[in-house]
């Protein structure tokens, strides 16, 4: 019986990240930096962890593979959005990542209804694109927090950024527009079913 309650933790711990996102906004947008960085750094610990507990003991969902990486998302999402607003990166990034994510995810959805299971995995610079916005978004609350940083060091992290959600977004609709061709190449090989 425990160990089928435990088998729950990493969605519980991962639930924690979704309620986490809004006192996050809520502390930036009231320019309590050092709290809104402490945040941010429990919701990123928690990822860590909810990933561990999955992988180790084995305690997989289809629930958990589907609002582990939503929470991620939205979490980074909604932080563009603010330090959009606040002036700490430009507003044109902030469409560009917002607008990678909701097309990858629409476009999911929509492969998922049209086609059928996308059998596909995040390659390496969909993964790198990910780690780069989580280092840009905490070095940019550093700073806000604590001291400044080289402006020369954000601008770099800020093209990064753009280049690799740039080449994710084509890699993604790329890869999806060959799957979708593929099947439906299949499905109009298929002979007609006769009726019982």
């Amino acid at each position: 019986m425990i160990q089928l309650q435990l088998r729950y933790l990493p969605n519980l711990v991962t639930c924690i990240r979704f309620i986490l996102i809004g006192p996050i906004l809520w502390a930036l947008l009231k320019k309590y930096y050092p709290l809104a960085f402490y945040l941010f750094l429990v919701a990123g610990l928690s990822d860590g962890l909810d990933g561990f507990l999955a992988r180790f003991f084995g305690w997989t969902s289809q629930f958990g593979a589907l609002i582990d990486p939503l929470a991620d998302k939205l979490l980074l999402m909604s932080s563009f959005m603010v330090l959009a607003y606040l002036k700490q990166i430009p507003f044109w990034l902030m469409i560009l990542v917002i607008g990678r994510d909701t097309w990858i995810m629409g476009g999911a959805l929509i492969y998922r209804y049209c086609v059928g299971p996308l059998n596909y995995k995040p390659v390496w610079i969909s993964k790198l694109n990910t780690f780069l916005q989580l280092v840009l978004v905490t070095l940019l609350l550093i700073k806000l927090a604590f001291y400044p940083l080289p402006e020369r060091l954000i601008d770099r992290l800020i093209e990064a950024v753009f280049i690799t959600s740039l080449l994710s977004f084509i890699q993604y609709t790329w890869v999806w527009a060959r799957q979708a061709l593929f099947y439906s190449k299949i499905l109009k090989k298929e002979p007609p079913r006769s009726l019982p």
